[in-house]
């Protein structure tokens, strides 16, 4: 009666998928003596399970050395105390049980399994890698511990040791296209060849219909360098397939690399005279029209293109971008507007038109222009920063406060978007909310030349910590000596730090760096009216009021000065 139910008990939590040990342990009910299992170590080992499954590893480490003493050949009741040390971090402990048990059972995986564990925690890399090969030579079938072993290989950067251990799980018929592509790759990277060329020649010949054979045969022969043979393989591959668009991309780009701009074409051709209905072929022959310098016939290709698939944006756009880098605005206006009109939420579509307006400086219309595109694309960051951006060139800044917030809810951290808004505030007069815009940035890019220029910039107009604004400046020159702008700053610091010569020798050197301006020119006058030179002072003051004309506070310097 009593082993009855001690049989059923087994059943019970043998059905757990976490008690695997009790289900071994009830199909192996003799000890190695040949007589049944005793019923008291199965009583300890019951009660371990319990103790385990509720976490109490110590009162089931006691149930399981109970249960030992009952019989001392158990592999099961070994591998369970020492996974009980194992929890309770004593793996030295677990160790020397596992060490036991497969002294007693030389053929257990289990003992070799939870022992490479511990080797694999402690980083015994060499130990953990012999449990899984002894695993490996009991149960050559055994894929959990090949790939356990292929991971250990990996850690330690031992390329040609996982591409062999791949190879061997590929022999025994348990590979897929991704290994065997992965294999060859490490002898490629490795200058194997010949092993990348066996590997990749089988996996062609067992998947003709796979891009990725006649890709990675062709790449086998790029990294030796051996063009002609890659270009044959892409040819082979799109020859078999003329939709293998990866073969057919790598062949262009090595055509085009070439300046062999004919067979790049003649390739599209060909894949045109066998689909005539796919655009992106005919759009790519008048892209390399254009790559090729040949502007007329990318145009008329495009033109071409747009009269025979009137209802697809794509010719629309790539005509725009054409005339956008060939600086012809309008022209990319134009089709910008096309491509938008047939495909409105196009999102780079819009993205060019506004920057052609910006290009054309007809910054109201690109107001107008993001207004819109952010009502269908609501919260678009580009569209916000680049609307903020406007504002403040148009110096709406007031208006600019609001989108390039809307950015700073999409990325706290743009620095671009710290900038212009800092600088919104700036003109603004709020400079408890400039300075600390300008401190997060800092924090966030520590030496960024613009953020300390303009910061540095925005204290010297105040006549504040004008120290800590010329170390800003000096570092800001030193990243970027030829910025006249960033030389200015340092200039007009000094003047503000009353180092007139100083002040004059920085402004002077940033008119070889960029085009004058009214600011620049204020700034000389007031320098040499400080110097005593009071004609140059006029003079400059004159060249400020002929740029800018509203700078009022020029004119009364002006006037004074003539009195």
């Amino acid at each position: 009666m009593y082993k009855k139910i001690l049989i059923i008990l087994l059943l019970v939590l043998a059905s757990c998928s976490s008690n695997r040990q009790l289900a071994k342990l009830q199909s192996n009910t003799e000890s190695s003596e040949g007589s049944y299992f005793h019923p008291k170590a199965a009583s300890h080992f019951i009660r371990g399970m319990l103790y385990e499954m509720r976490g109490d590893f110590k009162s089931a480490l006691l149930e399981f050395n109970e249960s030992l003493l009952y019989d001392s050949t158990s592999a099961t009741i070994y591998n369970k105390l020492a996974v009980q040390y194992i929890n309770l971090n004593k793996y030295a402990s677990a160790e020397k049980i596992l060490q036991k048990a497969i002294k007693n059972h030389p053929d257990n995986i289990e003992s070799f399994e939870t022992l490479a564990i511990i080797y694999y925690h402690n980083a015994e890399f060499d130990n953990a890698i012999q449990m899984y090969k002894r695993i490996i030579e009991i149960e050559p079938d055994n894929m959990e511990a090949r790939y356990d072993l292929i991971t250990i290989y990996m850690a330690r950067a031992e390329d040609l040791k996982v591409a062999e251990e791949y190879e061997k799980i590929i022999e025994m018929g348990e590979s897929n296209s991704e290994m065997r592509i992965k294999v060859g790759n490490i002898y490629v990277k490795n200058e194997k060849y010949d092993k990348a060329f066996n590997v990749f020649e089988k996996f062609y010949k067992d998947n003709p219909d796979d891009e990725r054979a006649y890709l990675a045969m062709a790449k086998l022969y790029l990294s030796q360098e051996d063009t002609s043979k890659a270009v044959d393989w892409y040819y082979k591959g799109v020859e078999y397939n003329h939709k293998f668009s990866s073969c057919v991309e790598e062949l262009r780009d090595i055509y085009i690399n070439q300046k062999s701009f004919d067979e790049a074409i003649s390739l599209y051709q060909k894949l045109i005279e066998k689909d005539s209905t796919d655009i992106e072929n005919q759009l790519k022959i008048a892209e390399i029209y254009f790559i090729s310098k040949d502007t007329l016939r990318a145009i008329n290709r495009f033109n071409k293109i747009s009269e025979t698939f009137k209802d697809d944006f794509r010719s629309y756009y790539s005509l725009g971008t054409l005339y956008y880098q060939q600086r012809e605005w309008d022209e990319a206006e134009l089709n910008y507007n096309k491509s938008i009109n047939l495909k409105p939420k196009f999102h780079r579509g819009w993205y060019m038109l506004g920057l052609t307006l910006m290009r054309k400086n007809e910054l109201d219309r690109a107001i107008d222009h993001y207004t819109e595109a952010l009502e269908l694309f609501p919260g678009d960051f580009e569209f916000n920063y680049f609307l903020g951006n406007t504002f403040n060139q148009l110096k709406k800044y007031d208006q600019s406060v609001q989108p390039l917030l809307a950015c700073l809810t999409i990325d706290s951290t743009n620095i671009d978007v710290i900038s212009a808004l800092a600088l919104a505030y700036d003109e603004m007069n709020l400079h408890t909310k400039s300075d600390s815009l300008y401190e997060v940035a800092l924090e966030i890019e520590k030496d960024n030349p613009l953020i300390m220029n303009n910061y540095s910039y925005s204290l010297s107009e105040r006549g504040q910590k004008l120290d800590y604004a010329l170390e800003m400046s000096r570092k800001a020159v030193a990243q970027d000596s030829t910025n006249g702008a960033y030389l200015d700053t340092l200039g007009w610091i000094y003047f503000k730090l009353n180092n007139y010569n100083k002040a004059l020798e920085y402004i002077n050197k940033s008119l070889d760096f960029k085009d004058p301006s009214a600011e620049v020119y204020e700034h000389l006058g007031d320098v040499y009216e400080k110097l005593g030179e009071k004609e140059k002072a006029v003079q400059y003051w004159k060249k400020s009021i002929e740029l800018d004309a509203s700078r009022t506070w020029v004119q009364k310097k002006l006037n004074k000065m003539l009195e």
